[in-house]
């Protein structure tokens, strides 16, 4: 049994030592083989030339020069491969969906996601603003009370009876002053129905849906231009009324702003009247305050204010 170990042991030995001889010729062979490869490499790397002459040469000084250019070039490649493909990278790649006849809720749920790519093509570019607009306007409350009705006017020129009162007398004037308040206040109704109809055919145009906080801006910005050009109009048509009256010398019915006076040589002629140093023949508006006369002795009694 003891000779069989002593065998035994001395196989192993014999297999251990022939295994590490195995082991060692490997890494030489493995080491030679990789020393020559990367002599290969370097070699290669160093005479790769990308410019060959068309005929072999072996000139060492021109196939140098090739090989730095050959250098140069895959360096220069490189540089733009690099650069091209961090371009590519860092660009943003924008798909275009086509969604045919969408609902308003997916229009606004895509315009939620995509505010500022998304476009939506109108297949009808105008409209009226009557589709989508209604203005409600109300007039001074002046114009709805019993100050410009036919009762009162009727009243206050009964009310004055047969006594004689001057021309400037509110009790003489004031029935003309709420019979032009009346007209005044029909004007006003009348001109505004008549823009609120051009207003209402004009039309709104736009190629593409217009987004819902910019669509409001828009129609609040509308509405606010319809009422400034509507008003400036109309003081202007009133502003034209009243210098075309001044300038050409137009009486008023009560002689309020012009006295006709009988000369002796029985010549009638008219004199501008003047109040608080205004001149109705070179002003348009000149004012007064009207007075109340006392019928026994004609002194102002009382002064209407406002008027």
């Amino acid at each position: 049994i003891f000779q069989l170990y002593r065998r035994i042991d001395i196989l192993i030995i014999s297999w251990y030592i022939c295994f590490a001889g195995v082991v060692e010729m490997v890494m030489t062979c493995l080491t030679v083989s990789l020393s020559q490869l990367w002599q290969k490499i370097s070699s290669a790397v160093r005479d790769f030339n990308l410019f060959p002459s068309t005929t072999p040469s072996t000139d060492e000084h021109q196939l140098r020069n090739q090989r730095i250019s050959t250098r140069i070039f895959i360096i220069l490649l490189t540089l733009s491969l690099t650069a091209l493909i961090s371009y590519i990278s860092l660009t943003n790649v924008t798909q275009t969906i086509y969604i045919n006849s969408p609902t308003s809720i997916q229009y606004s749920q895509l315009y939620a996601t995509y505010p500022q790519t998304l476009t939506c093509a109108c297949t009808q570019v105008s409209i009226n603003y009557d589709k989508f607009l209604h203005v409600n306007y109300k007039l001074h409350q002046i114009c709805t009370s019993i100050f410009v009705t036919n009762y009162w006017i009727s009243y206050f020129t009964n009310a004055r009876g047969t006594a004689t009162l001057n021309g400037d007398d509110f009790r003489a004037s004031g029935s003309f002053i709420f019979q032009a308040l009346n007209a005044f206040c029909q004007l006003s109704d009348q001109t505004i129905s008549n823009r609120l109809l051009e207003f209402y055919s004009s039309q709104y145009v736009s190629a593409f849906v217009t987004p819902l906080e910019v669509f409001q801006s828009q129609t609040q910005a509308i509405v606010s231009q319809f009422i400034s050009s509507t008003a400036n109009n109309f003081i202007l048509s009133l502003l034209t009324i009243r210098n075309t009256t001044q300038s050409n010398s137009l009486l008023a019915g009560q002689l309020t702003n012009y006295g006709l006076y009988r000369q002796s040589n029985n010549y009638v002629t008219s004199s501008s009247d003047s109040y608080s140093n205004c001149s109705c023949a070179s002003s348009a508006t000149c004012s007064y305050q009207f007075p109340i006369y006392d019928s026994k002795n004609s002194k102002v009694i009382f002064t209407v204010p406002g008027i």
